[in-house]
């Protein structure tokens, strides 16, 4: 609903800073600089950068690594470690949201544009949930870590001046912790965002909430992106819609749908007549497998909304047949629209046959429209023929007597 309009990702931004760092840093253990120029833009009265969510690093701190920001980015939000990855890795923030923008240009987004590392509200910082699940999806299965990092229920920080002995922090993720009225074991990560209010030349404006999570169950994965839930219920009062929305949709799809393989790959769907192959008939199958979601009640209908037409390509096939050649198609049709279309192709390859062949090119002779008159003509050539040499063979029959009588009677007169 609504997957390519653009909306403030908020700290969903997050995910793409962490793509970037986990893909452009050679060691997460190596050390950080944490300066003022990583905090200075939360106190300088931009209202839109105030009362920041945060992992109390201190500036001068000279203990924390790339891994203990990557963990406060994505557990906590914390906005300071957002710069602190961007400044440390690329020198400024700019240079940094280039790489953003870039790595987003590259898989696909066409909706989004990052202009800082936070996701704290600016004009130019916007994404569309379609554009996440590009982004969600790329870290999920392409980026080593980010899974086992953002699905980190709690983290130790090393100490501070503030905090001596150390100290835990948590996952700001509703529906992995256990504690919450929204947890559901079987929900792992990926990132919250929220802006309680936010602030522009027209005005103040109500606050949001994003939220992107992955679920697997019964063999099952799938990726939630959800952008622009409110921030307060009716009463004003903070709500988690983003998480209830989550929780909702997981345990409703859970219930009530299923993945059903309409069709498998090397799965025999017809047959096909070859012409002058050693083989007379060849099997065809599917190129590929092809599996999708239905509602689980209908699951078992053979007349449900899961249809297969096929389309062959020729009526018959002439040898030589190669295996895998394509040789006709399948659409499947669900609720009266094609969702996918599979080639159907040779089982086996089938040599030519020279006697089927031959015979083959005999028949198809016979098929012409010249043969008839030209087998006529042969036969009236056969029968001139026959009548001619019958003819020749009269006249030398009575050559030969007329020789003969003549010589008796000269041999009579001597």
């Amino acid at each position: 609903k609504n997957e390519n309009k653009r909306f403030y990702p908020a700290s969903i931004t997050k995910i793409m800073t962490a793509i970037v760092v986990l893909e452009n840093c050679p060691d997460l253990d190596s050390s950080v600089r944490v300066g003022y120029d990583s905090t200075n833009e939360f106190w300088e009265g931009d209202p839109n950068k105030a009362g920041v969510s945060d992992a109390a690093f201190e500036a001068g701190q000279t203990n924390l690594t790339y891994r203990d920001c990557l963990y406060a980015l994505m557990l906590v939000s914390a906005c300071e470690a957002a710069n602190i990855l961007a400044l440390n890795l690329c020198g400024s923030i700019e240079n940094f949201t280039a790489l953003m923008n870039a790595t987003a240009k590259r898989l696909g987004c066409t909706g989004t544009h990052f202009s800082n590392a936070h996701g704290l509200w600016e004009p130019e910082n916007y994404s569309t949930p379609y554009d996440m699940y590009l982004i969600s999806r790329y870290a999920y299965d392409r980026v080593p870590g980010f899974m086992e990092i953002c699905d980190t229920y709690s983290y130790d920080f090393p100490p501070n001046v503030h905090n001596p002995e150390g100290y835990t922090m948590f996952t700001t993720n509703q529906l992995i912790k256990p504690s919450s009225d929204f947890y559901l074991e079987y929900v792992h990560g990926i990132k919250t965002g929220s802006i309680n209010e936010y602030y522009d030349e027209t005005g103040t404006h109500p606050g949001l909430r994003c939220l992107v999570t992955t679920a697997q169950k019964n063999g099952y994965t799938y990726l939630l992106v959800t952008m622009q839930a409110p921030f307060f219920n009716d009463s004003g009062e903070q709500y988690q819609y983003s998480a209830l929305d989550h929780y909702n949709l997981y345990e409703w799809a859970y219930k009530s749908f299923i993945y059903q393989e309409v069709i498998s790959k090397g799965e025999i769907c017809t047959e096909l007549d070859v012409l002058q192959g050693e083989e007379d008939r060849i099997q065809l199958v599917a190129d590929s497998d092809f599996t999708t979601i239905i509602p689980s009640d209908l699951a078992e209908d053979k007349n449900g909304p899961v249809q297969r037409k096929r389309t062959l390509l020729f009526d018959e096939v002439i040898a030589p047949v190669k295996k895998g050649e394509i040789l006709g198609k399948m659409d499947i049709v669900y609720q009266g629209e094609v969702v996918k279309t599979v080639d159907l192709v040779a089982a086996k390859s089938i040599e030519r046959s020279q006697i089927a062949y031959l015979a083959d090119r005999a028949k198809s002779l016979t098929e012409t429209s010249w043969f008839s008159p030209l087998l006529m003509l042969l036969l009236a050539c056969i029968l001139l023929n026959i009548v001619l040499m019958t003819i020749r063979r009269r006249k030398l029959i009575q050559e030969a007597r007329r020789n003969e009588r003549l010589r008796r009677r000269k041999n009579a007169g001597r």
